[in-house]
């Protein structure tokens, strides 16, 4: 059960998609605390979705069997994604000091929740999410016939295998943002936020 669950969940780190660019850009912009802040936020959403898995894959089944709740979901998973993507554009025109420590003022804790939010809303105001963990469910729990204590090992070779390689993912952005310059900073920012921006758009054309 747990190298199944390493091994999917490997597989989901090499994903490339918004939660993947969302570490980065926090990464880069203001450090490993700020990427990791990011990635905490989406492992708490994924907590929540497995405790809705272990309380009986119905509770997420009738969700998505709800009227239009791939529509509206997705139109709201679309704007989160559009309004982050316009935040980071906005955000890159202004400087940020790269050779300055990262500090723990009450303004950088406030930067630093405002970063786990952005990765808890963008993975849980998600039909795509949604429907991954009924599909988790539906294909490898309910035919494996496991236990609650066998789903937990699962559980847990999967989202250990998840903290660990986002944390890398984080720590990268930083050791990146020792060798970028102001201008580079802007691009990179400024780029990760038209691709936001992108995805944003796709979601709610998915949808409709």
């Amino acid at each position: 059960m747990i190298v199944q669950g390493v091994l999917l969940g490997v597989s989901l780190s090499f994903m490339i998609g918004p939660l993947l660019f969302s570490i980065i850009e926090a990464g880069i912009a203001h450090g490993f605390r700020a990427g990791f802040a990011v990635a905490l936020g989406i492992w708490l959403s994924d907590v929540f979705y497995v405790v809705l898995v272990l309380s009986g894959v119905e509770v997420l089944a009738q969700l998505t069997a709800m009227p239009a709740f791939k529509v509206w979901s997705g139109i709201a998973g679309g704007a989160l994604l559009v309004a982050f993507g316009l935040g980071s554009i906005l955000k890159s025109g202004k400087k940020t000091d790269l050779s300055r420590e990262e500090t723990h003022t009450s303004k950088y804790a406030y930067q630093w929740s405002s970063y786990f939010l952005r990765g808890f809303l963008l993975n849980t105001i998600n039909p795509f999410t949604v429907f991954f963990w009924v599909s988790i469910a539906g294909a490898v729990l309910i035919p494996n016939g496991w236990n609650r204590y066998e789903m937990l090992l699962f559980f847990a070779g999967m989202l250990g295998t998840l903290v660990v390689t986002d944390t890398l993912k984080a720590y990268g952005a930083r050791q990146i943002r020792r060798f970028l310059t102001p201008e580079h900073t802007f691009w990179v920012q400024r780029g990760i936020g038209i691709i936001l921006l992108v995805f944003g758009f796709a979601l709610v054309i998915r949808v409709l």
